[in-house]
């Protein structure tokens, strides 16, 4: 059994401390604290973390000093002094001098004061070294269901998460790495390297054909008879569409017409089998209608990397990318609105919770929680320097987001969970 020992790094890895995270936190904060929104929100937090031994007195050092730092980056002064120092912006406004904004906000154009959510503390849950390789997506649909999948490129690996600790599933022999998992219908699926396509029918994992040789990056279905996968090489040739009908057969859908110059679709999620999106390579996002893909203009050449939303199909759909720069997009009454996070690093995965609350992951440990329906988020210290591939909140359950070092070798990977 794969299990963390609290509070140690395996041998090999490096896994930041208290000072290390309250620095690069501090930072985030620092360039999306402006005024009394993130000032308010330090002086409330003050004893956060407290409340659970040496972990939590940790997490909570780390917390406090990046809260504290808003103090001073943000121009925080007393309380009796808020309306003097900063009533005119509220976090994080980059419009010009003296504009009223929100936290990250990009314009500026007067707003409305945003009830700024809580950041939530992180926690190490597992960290792989060499020998696992890294994770690259989490699913589950209760407590008692929640796997993991990634791997090195020519070992796949899933984990199954059971009494607080992960666990090693058997994989048919051969699988690659693999990129994204997902269940639907009292079956698991998950897809990776060289057209990799699995799925654990209730008592084993099985291979399937997916007729395809490229990477496969994403999987989502509404129904267990009809699946999608996408993916694409990168290279000259367009992405790769396939869709499942649940018991191991896939066949092409041909989007080259529809998808520009782009040359891989990275994620695909819906909202219901008649509204699905696809996101990938030179800001192309598809959509579904339940009879033919189109094109969606995203305003955009940046790499989009995520795709998610409400799992009650209400709300927005939020979109995570970019790879110099970070770049989150939000789909209000169908048309795309833009993020930029010019200071901040690639953005790769999203997952939105019941109250709209979209939390994106990215390069640099990276965990920001945008609120829903504007343009204001608060960063969150996720207590690693790994690239955050993804994160996914499992129905009554806990929320974790997942990575590691992927892009050049020795690959490692690190699962961390949101501290309830």
């Amino acid at each position: 059994m794969i299990q963390r020992d609290e509070g140690h790094a395996p041998r090999g890895r490096s896994i930041r401390g208290a000072d290390a995270v309250a620095t690069r936190g501090a930072e985030r904060v620092g360039r999306a604290a402006g005024g009394v929104g993130l000032c308010r929100l330090a002086m409330t937090r003050g004893g956060a973390g407290e409340g659970d031994g040496g972990a939590g007195r940790r997490r909570g050092a780390a917390l406090r000093a990046v809260l504290a730092s808003v103090m001073v980056m943000g121009g925080c002064g007393s309380r009796g002094g808020d309306g003097d120092a900063g009533e005119s912006g509220s976090a994080g406004s980059t419009g010009s001098t003296g504009s009223t904004g929100s936290t990250g906000s990009t314009s500026g154009s007067t707003t409305s004061p945003v009830d700024l959510p809580e950041p939530h503390a992180w926690e190490l849950s597992l960290a792989l070294d060499e020998g696992q390789g890294a994770v690259f997506s989490v699913w589950g649909d209760g407590p008692g269901n929640i796997v993991a999948v990634g791997g090195q490129p020519m070992a796949g690996m899933v984990l199954r998460y059971e009494g607080g600790a992960w666990a090693p599933d058997e994989v048919p022999p051969e699988t690659p790495r693999l990129s994204w998992v997902h269940g639907v219908g009292g079956h698991l699926h998950a897809v990776g390297y060289y057209g990799a396509a699995i799925r654990h029918d209730g008592e084993a994992w099985v291979s399937e054909t997916s007729g395809v040789s490229v990477p496969l990056w994403g999987v989502w279905g509404a129904r267990s008879d009809e699946l999608w996968a996408v993916g694409g090489a990168g290279k000259s040739e367009p992405p790769v569409v396939l869709r499942g009908d649940g018991a191991g057969g896939w066949s092409p859908v041909d989007v080259s017409a529809i998808s520009g110059d782009a040359n891989a679709l990275y994620k695909v999620w819906g909202r219901a089998q008649d509204d699905v999106y696809a996101v990938g390579a030179r800001g192309l996002i598809l959509h579904y209608d339940g009879a033919s893909w189109s094109a969606e203009a995203s305003g955009t050449l940046a790499t989009l990397i995520g795709v998610s939303g409400a799992a009650d199909g209400s709300g927005d759909v939020v979109v995570a990318g970019g790879r110099s720069s970070g770049l989150v997009l939000r789909r209000r009454q169908g048309v795309w609105e833009s993020l930029p996070l010019p200071e901040e690093p690639g953005l790769d995965g999203a997952w939105v919770d019941a109250d709209g609350v979209a939390t994106v992951v990215g390069r640099d440990g990276f965990i920001g929680a945008f609120v829903a329906g504007t343009s204001a988020w608060v960063p969150e210290v996720s207590g690693v320097m790994d690239e955050l591939h993804a994160v996914f909140g499992v129905p009554g359950g806990p929320v974790f987001a997942v990575g590691g070092r992927f892009e050049v070798a020795p690959y490692t990977g690190v699962i961390v969970r949101r501290v309830p």
